[in-house]
């Protein structure tokens, strides 16, 4: 794939479990070929994950970007480009979060990522123990198991009560601040790239979850990633595309298709 970066004014933000990443085994192969054009092209590509700081930190190593992300459910954006690294918070701080989550579990059954050493969270997570550690380690949120489901409607009244919120994700609960979501983040990272950059920036988002929904129903190009069964969240997003198959492949192959659909973007393969 070719194209002059010159003509480039697109920004992809992407979820990772289960969409940039394979929900099983967290592989990213089958999208290399993507993200090998992606890099060449100095396209921006904005991780949006309910994973910690350091988790993308490290990740980034291993996808061999330097980038802007949002981490935890976008409470917090980390700023990269060029000289400029900053973290801004867009939520409540850990302790604030913990604290009401204590007391939630005077009422309700549930078990948080704090209550749980990185051996645990290693085995429900499929992670090796650092990678979980590095999981553990939050700054505005808390992920957690309910052992009965029905339990969320009363969980979400004490929350909302302390001006906090529950988010659902590919597999956890998330205890978050109230108003706090991926899209806002979004917008908050691309408003910074068009005014560092003084030009507007065509906005892709690619997620597979119910709390990818924010971020898809705010971007230009939203792209709904299948569950690994083939089955896709319901959701009545306009403009809705849907990727033909999970994981990184379908990640993959939805972007490629946009880009070769886009002449003024792209030229097609040799």
């Amino acid at each position: 794939m070719k194209t002059n970066k010159d003509n480039i004014d697109t920004i992809i933000f992407t979820d990772l479990d289960g969409t940039l990443l394979d929900h099983n085994t967290y592989s990213f192969a089958k999208a290399k070929e993507m993200l090998d054009f992606i890099k060449t092209n100095k396209i921006p590509l904005v991780i949006v994950s309910s994973k910690t700081k350091n988790e993308i930190l490290q990740l980034q190593k291993s996808l061999k970007i330097d980038s802007t992300f949002i981490f935890e459910n976008g409470a917090g954006v980390y700023i990269s480009d060029d000289d400029v690294h900053k973290t801004l918070s867009l939520g409540f701080n850990i302790k604030h979060i913990q604290e009401a989550f204590e007391r939630y579990k005077k009422t309700i059954h549930m078990v948080g990522f704090s209550d749980l050493s990185a051996k645990e969270v290693a085995k429900l997570t499929g992670l090796d123990v650092i990678k979980a550690g590095k999981a553990k380690d939050r700054l505005f949120t808390e992920p957690f198991i309910l052992k009965d489901k029905n339990d969320i409607y009363e969980l979400k009244d004490m929350a909302e009560k302390d001006g906090l919120d529950i988010v659902e994700g590919g597999r956890f609960f998330h205890l978050i601040t109230k108003g706090q979501d991926k899209a806002k983040a979004l917008e908050v990272v691309k408003s910074y790239y068009e005014e560092v950059y003084k030009k507007r920036f065509t906005s892709i988002a690619l997620g597979d979850s119910q709390n990818d929904f924010s971020m898809l129903g705010c971007v230009d190009v939203p792209i709904l990633i299948p569950h690994p069964d083939g089955s896709y969240m319901s959701c009545d997003i306009k403009n809705l595309i849907r990727a033909p198959k999970p994981g990184p492949e379908g990640w993959s192959m939805a972007l490629k298709e946009y880009f070769d659909n886009n002449q003024n973007l792209v030229e097609k393969y040799a």
